[in-house]
């Protein structure tokens, strides 16, 4: 990064709160948390060498907080999700609605872009926010048990190794949590998990290129 061109008395007494949160706070465009995700050298952010390999991200919109190769996570909450991405992302929480049995069936196929899963709700101190935490692949529905056993603790997710005959990829492992952190407000807690298991029947959202290939790691 460029070194400063001016020096700014720092801002101690403000009204006005300069702090990350309220950055973010600012800067969303939706109404939606950001989510957590695994970035591995499938991710377009990942090849194009704007994100460290098989670091934990916390998404909004375009932006990227690197975690780092580690999260600490309070476990909320889960749900179930379909999710279908193309030129618009359709999410589905009702398993007896027939469209999540049809993505659901559909993730079988080939690229089809189609993923199901539970998702979570947690909050990661280190970045002091909610956020959903979705384990819609393969590798990360068999490890969906370990972090459902978790509920109302703390989780440590890490990247984990994965080889067969043909590939090898990362996919997170979860691992319980020694390690004391602040948590949020009951009021907040409560707040984003009533939110959280009474989402709208559908969903839908329009979003980039860029967007849906991450999403579809």
């Amino acid at each position: 990064m460029a070194d400063a061109l001016i020096t700014l008395p720092k801002v101690e007494d403000s009204v006005i709160p300069f702090d990350d949160a309220a950055f973010d706070a600012s800067t969303k465009t939706g109404d939606w948390l950001p989510r957590l995700q695994l970035m591995t050298s499938a991710s377009e952010v990942c090849k194009s060498g704007e994100f460290p390999i098989n670091h934990f991200a916390l998404v909004r919109d375009q932006t990227n907080k690197d975690l780092g190769d580690s999260a600490t996570i309070l476990v909320i909450a889960w749900r179930p999700k379909a999710i279908e991405m193309g030129e618009e992302i359709i999410s589905i929480y009702d398993p007896k609605d027939p469209e999540f049995e049809r993505i659901q069936t559909k993730s079988g196929e080939k690229d089809s872009r189609c993923m199901y899963g539970p998702e979570f709700l947690v909050y990661n101190p280190e970045a002091e926010s909610f956020a959903t935490f979705f384990m819609g692949s393969k590798s990360m529905r068999r490890e969906a048990p370990a972090l459902r056993n978790l509920l109302q603790k703390a989780a440590v997710l890490k990247p984990h190794k994965i080889t067969n005959a043909k590939y090898t990829w990362y996919s997170a492992k979860v691992e319980p949590c020694t390690t004391l952190f602040d948590l949020p407000d009951s009021d907040e807690i409560e707040e984003q998990y009533n939110k959280f298991i009474n989402p709208p029947k559908k969903t839908v959202e329009r979003v980039t290129e860029d967007e849906k290939s991450s999403r579809a790691r």
